[in-house]
């Protein structure tokens, strides 16, 4: 189906507009105040729950995303509630920004819609656009999520399902060694756990945590 049909449907729209800012996020934010550091990406922002909490405390903002129907809903959630970003239409693995631009980068529930290689240079995008010493809230598919295992696998860890309510898109689901392995040369994890939830007498796991970047490689 995909998320642009998805973010026109007003059953997705009503589940994904009752979720609050990630603990991961409102970390990120109370690190970056007390630094007096401002400027956060947001990458598949959705509806806007991240973009316009941290617009809500005086952050400058950039929201990304690639469904034309999520970046209008994120503008007119910021609008309702009186504040402003910058909103902008762009891929995950393309994000058209200065390297080591922004202070803080939020990517929830989002870097793993794809395969393992491009799971791979999305974190290396990531990378590339956050400062030194600036934070990551990342939340990523787990391997516990019980969609994990349905379809077939393209490659390590990823697998495709006709039959996913987003459509058959590739969806890659990440063991903590992996997300240790990849981060650990760039990254200092400062938080990670997984977090489950029931949904349908179903188990929905995601990885959640909090990383800064080396000040130097």
């Amino acid at each position: 189906m995909g998320w642009q049909k998805l973010w026109q449907d007003p059953e997705v729209v009503a589940k994904w507009q009752q979720f609050p800012p990630l603990p991961e996020v409102i970390q990120l934010a109370d690190r970056l105040a007390a630094e007096d550091r401002r400027r956060v990406l947001d990458i598949g922002c959705g509806l806007g729950r991240h973009a316009v909490y941290l617009a809500a405390r005086g952050f400058q903002v950039t929201a990304t995303d690639n469904a034309p129907a999520a970046l209008e809903a994120c503008r007119k959630n910021l609008s309702d509630a009186n504040l402003s970003a910058a909103v902008v239409a762009a891929d995950m693995t393309e994000l058209p920004f200065p390297d080591a631009h922004f202070d803080g980068l939020v990517a929830s529930h989002v870097i793993h819609h794809c395969d393992g290689p491009t799971f791979v240079r999305t974190v290396e995008a990531i990378t590339r656009k956050l400062a030194p010493s600036g934070y990551l809230a990342l939340a990523v598919a787990s391997t516990r999520h019980w969609r994990c295992g349905l379809g077939r696998e393209i490659d390590p860890g990823t697998w495709v399902d006709e039959d996913h309510w987003e459509g058959p898109i590739p969806h890659h689901y990440c063991t903590e060694e992996e997300i240790r392995s990849l981060l650990s040369p760039c990254y200092e994890i400062e938080s990670i756990r997984e977090h489950g939830y029931e949904e349908r007498e179903h188990s929905h796991w995601h990885w959640r945590l909090l990383a800064r970047k080396r000040a130097t490689p």
